[in-house]
């Protein structure tokens, strides 16, 4: 197995106990603009040391592309919260997983990237995957469309993040762009200060435990994805893969969730059997972009 193998595994599994937490944080209303920013400032802390490692920046035309890395992300974030707070999560969760056919598209048109034939089927199986353990969405028309919108935009934003992470990773070196598009994202998050339900100081002690539990997760996250597309790229393998985190979710919700005051366990078997089937069609997927 290929560390951009295993380490997508790693990275989908500390995701979904990272999102678990901080789900479980947010039942104490902290909202997803003060979470976003926490966790933002939690990744910019662990990146900001990577500035001291590496090669000396010897032309600051070099960090153009780690502001538009972080430009790109930041928009995704924010698109991604806009999706939840004002369109419908059920229909967003599989706009979310195109990102897997987006990046495929991407590296191939403009890396010029010659992708197995299987990548290609590992990536269409990730995103109906992601369809079939999705809720089932009713909605009205506008809202619908408004969270198309979301979760297209967002899917881009994100694929066009590791996309250029893979082309400019091997000339930037890991750790310059790792501390170059995290610090551009921390800069950008004051601007969310002013949507914030209330101040950072009346989160309580209890949710900032899940809070700081989550978000630092995230961050090992954030950097360990980071570190893969720098040095391996394989950025279309490496998304089929990290979707396992849909299995993941099903597994820990099922097994665990109740102590992150999860239901999910409880809900009605087309669901769970739904899930079954696509995490099912995950594991297909990774098994075949792994061969």
């Amino acid at each position: 197995m290929e560390p951009y193998h295993s380490i997508p595994i790693a990275t989908g599994l500390i995701y979904t106990v990272a999102t678990l937490c901080i789900k479980r944080a947010t039942t104490n209303g902290v909202g997803p603009w003060r979470t976003t920013f926490v966790s933002n400032f939690v990744i910019f802390l662990v990146a900001f040391p990577f500035w001291f490692f590496g090669e000396p920046i010897e032309d600051f035309k070099t960090l153009f592309m780690p502001l538009v890395i972080g430009t790109g992300f930041f928009f995704g974030q924010v698109l991604t919260c806009l999706g939840i707070h004002k369109g419908d999560v059920s229909l967003l969760t599989p706009l979310l997983g195109m990102k897997t056919i987006m990046v495929a598209f991407m590296v191939s048109i403009g890396l010029g990237e010659d992708l197995r034939a299987e990548v290609w089927i590992g990536a269409v199986l990730s995103a109906v995957a992601v369809l079939l353990m999705s809720g089932s969405s009713k909605v009205e028309r506008k809202r619908a469309l408004m969270t198309i919108a979301f979760g297209l935009g967002t899917s881009f934003s994100f694929a066009a993040c590791d996309t250029a992470m893979q082309a400019y990773g091997s000339t930037l070196g890991f750790h310059k762009i790792t501390a170059g598009t995290f610090t551009v994202v921390m800069a950008y998050s004051f601007l969310l200060i002013p949507f914030f339900s209330g101040s950072v100081r009346g989160i309580s002690g209890r949710t900032w435990t899940w809070l700081l539990a989550g978000t630092s997760l995230l961050a090992l996250q954030a950097a360990m994805m980071s570190y893969v597309f720098s040095v391996f790229g394989k950025a279309a393998v490496v998304n089929v893969i990290y979707s396992a985190r849909g299995i993941w979710s099903v597994i820990l919700v099922w097994a665990i969730g109740h102590w992150f005051s999860n239901d999910e366990r409880n809900l009605g078997r087309a669901v769970l059997g739904r899930r079954l089937i696509g995490a099912t069609l995950l594991a297909t997927a990774i098994v075949v972009v792994m061969r």
